[in-house]
């Protein structure tokens, strides 16, 4: 995940699931995945119905409490109040059919060596831009689970092709390979309990893992689907890694016509929408001089990035959608006694809306004008100049609330027990078919996680399986499998 969103400010934040109340209760478990938030003892809940068709576990669990505006600062969309009937009937055809039903039985048994697996591609490094050990790795795991047509390309992207029986619609199920850690980072998986502890292990190898699984659980139950599947890993998905790798792959397989991008999402979660960003770098550059000799004479690049991060900081916020821009870095000086001759800041802008994130750019960039002009005029000089580079973003997006596949999910949440709770924004791979019209979610693999972009980032794989086969089937029902179910999304 790229830092700070949901899969980043929230994905600490994400693992609070709300609905709505001035306190929201979340389950214990992933509750303990909440680094940023306060945690709270709160009352045992009453013990539920034997029947009720939900899987509740042996205990119940202690739960953390969040005010409903941490909440609200990662819900996208509401979520819909029922499911559409057709889309209802499509899931409960494929969740009740023997394949089907086959293939889920298998993830579950298949779990320990998803979790070996996971571990196996966690323990070799791939920091962002240098990705291709890890790539070489993956591509023959994705060979030796069944898949003829592997390919690596020029950046590493790794791409394998299940090819369906028809002329059905291409959905892609993508994860990325790179991690935020360098090469010298000690990726060694270690396990304390039941906690596994290793950094990039959650963010996001077990999303790869995931899709070995599935590949094993689709050949031995036998299920086909009318289109092509696309297993992709990514490069370049952290960081200024600016996600070139989905966008080399959009650009390559333009005719896929969904997405299922996997990340460590909780369970009763979907992220719907995309946070937009955008990097500044903006830098003055003047003659600098002695702080004695050459005072009044030349003007200062510190003092007029100053200026600019003042104005920055009072900049009104938009209303309109959630907006935060943060000036994350600052350089500058050549020595306390140098009138500096050189000074940058570099400025990370999100926002949940297209306009609203170009708005505060534009904003930004009068800003540096201003505070030029303002450097200079004050020793009467033009020596001081300003220059903004770009340092990449990501594209905003959205799949509506009432689009199939949303309701898809929902549906096979259902059916496995699972009461789905928020749409989310984040900020992942699903941005580049989002910003293009095209339908994606962003899923998780189960278990607890935490520590993300932190050395101690862990997972409890206990019951991982649930998040496993709610990927799959919500997949299945995006792309249909042949002689059960049509697929949710329309081909392009």
């Amino acid at each position: 995940m790229a830092p700070t969103s949901l899969k980043h400010l929230p994905i600490a934040l994400l693992m609070a699931i709300g609905c709505g109340v001035t306190q929201v209760q979340v389950p214990g478990a992933l509750a303990g995945s909440l680094p940023l938030v306060a945690q709270a003892k709160a009352p045992a809940a009453a013990a539920p119905s034997a029947n009720d068709g939900h899987d509740h576990g042996s205990k119940a669990a202690d739960a953390g409490v969040l005010d409903e505006a941490t909440v609200n600062s990662i819900r996208a969309a509401p979520l819909p109040k029922q499911v559409k009937p057709e889309v209802a009937a499509t899931v409960e055809k494929l969740a009740s059919s023997p394949q089907v039903r086959q293939a889920l039985s298998l993830i579950k048994s298949d779990e320990a060596r998803y979790i070996k697996e996971a571990i196996q591609l966690s323990e070799i490094p791939a920091p962002t831009f240098e990705e291709a050990k890890r790539a070489q790795a993956y591509a023959a795991l994705l060979k030796a689970n069944g898949l003829s047509d592997v390919r690596i390309d020029s950046i590493s992207n790794v791409i394998g092709v299940r090819k369906g029986t028809g002329n059905g619609p291409k959905v892609a199920i993508v994860a990325h390979l790179d991690t935020v850690f360098d090469a010298k980072t000690d990726v060694k998986v270690k396990k304390k309990g039941d906690v596994l502890y290793g950094p990039g292990l959650t963010d996001d190898s077990a999303a790869l893992a995931m899709m070995l699984s599935w590949l094993r659980a689709m050949d031995q139950a036998k299920i086909q689907t009318p289109g092509d599947l696309y297993f992709m890993a990514s490069v370049g998905e952290e960081g200024l890694g600016n996600l070139r790798g989905i966008k080399q792959l959009a650009k390559d397989y333009p005719d896929v016509s969904g997405y299922m991008v996997l990340e460590p999402i909780p369970l009763p979660v979907a992220v719907t929408a995309n946070t937009g960003v955008t990097r500044l770098q903006v830098t003055f550059t003047g003659p600098g001089g002695h702080s004695w000799g050459a005072y009044g004479q030349v003007p200062s690049a510190n003092h007029a990035l100053g200026r600019l991060i003042a104005k920055i900081a009072d900049m009104p916020i938009p209303t309109t959608a959630k907006t935060t821009f943060t000036v994350g870095i600052i350089k500058g000086g050549r020595s306390i006694n140098t009138i500096s001759p050189d000074a940058s800041l570099e400025l990370d802008i999100r926002s949940l809306g297209n306009s609203e994130l170009q708005a505060v750019v534009k904003q930004v960039e009068g800003y540096a004008q201003q505070s030029l002009a303002e450097e200079n005029k004050r020793w009467g000089v033009k020596s001081l100049s300003v220059s903004i580079k770009d340092l990449g973003g990501r594209p905003g997006g959205m799949t509506p609330p009432d689009h199939p596949v949303v309701h898809g999910w929902m549906a096979s949440a259902q059916s496995l027990g699972i009461k789905p709770l928020l749409l989310a924004g984040a900020s992942t791979d699903a941005a580049v078919p989002m910003s293009q019209g095209i339908p994606a979610l962003v899923l998780g693999f189960g278990g607890v996680t935490g520590g993300f972009h932190a050395l101690d980032e862990n997972w409890n794989p206990t019951n991982a399986y649930k998040g496993v086969q709610l990927s799959f089937l919500t997949t299945l029902a995006m792309a249909g499998v042949d002689g059960v179910s049509q697929p949710l999304v329309q081909k392009r």
